[in-house]
């Protein structure tokens, strides 16, 4: 069984939020082939600043009224602030460009309007010499700003229940 910090578990969180992408459109046959590729490239940009630790390049991911829960009690940040103050902190805990996603399981759907994503996925990060490995269930909404696809809400929460203090 895995022990983790809360702020491991989080920092998983984050940068899973694209795991989900590529085999959702792998299913786009049957789902709006334009919705998702427009999702699966906001997510995308998403984890790839998250990786690069590029706090600007993820906020524009966002929408300014977006909220992201975690796990436990007190596990919410609402708005640009509060999330840019998140994410300085979950920077600090892994090493830039060290995190790989695998996703085992995976849906979602995108409308006129609004998409979700939800996905099952096993995280590695690495920090110095220490290499973790957790599962994550992770679920997104995204919505039309301007015409433009933006993450309006996030939710995980760490598959092991074993979170340290």
């Amino acid at each position: 069984m895995l022990n983790l910090t809360r702020r491991e578990a989080v920092l998983a969180a984050i940068g899973a939020t694209a795991l989900a992408v590529p085999a959702l459109a792998d299913k786009s046959k049957e789902k709006n082939q334009e919705g998702l590729d427009a999702v699966r490239d906001l997510l995308k940009a998403h984890n790839d600043a998250f990786t690069s630790q590029d706090l600007e390049g993820v906020m524009a991911t966002l929408s300014h009224e977006c909220v992201i829960m975690g796990t436990a009690p007190g596990e919410l940040w609402g708005g640009h602030k509060e999330i840019i103050e998140a994410y300085r902190h979950f920077f600090e805990d892994f090493d830039k460009g060290k995190q790989t996603f695998e996703t085992l399981w995976h849906d979602g759907n995108v409308g006129p309007a609004g998409a979700w994503m939800m996905s099952v996925s096993k995280v590695t990060m690495t920090k110095g010499t220490d290499t973790k490995e957790f599962g994550l269930n992770l679920s997104v909404t995204c919505e039309k700003h301007k015409g433009q696809w933006k993450i309006r809400a996030m939710h995980f929460s760490n598959l092991t229940g074993a979170v340290g203090a």
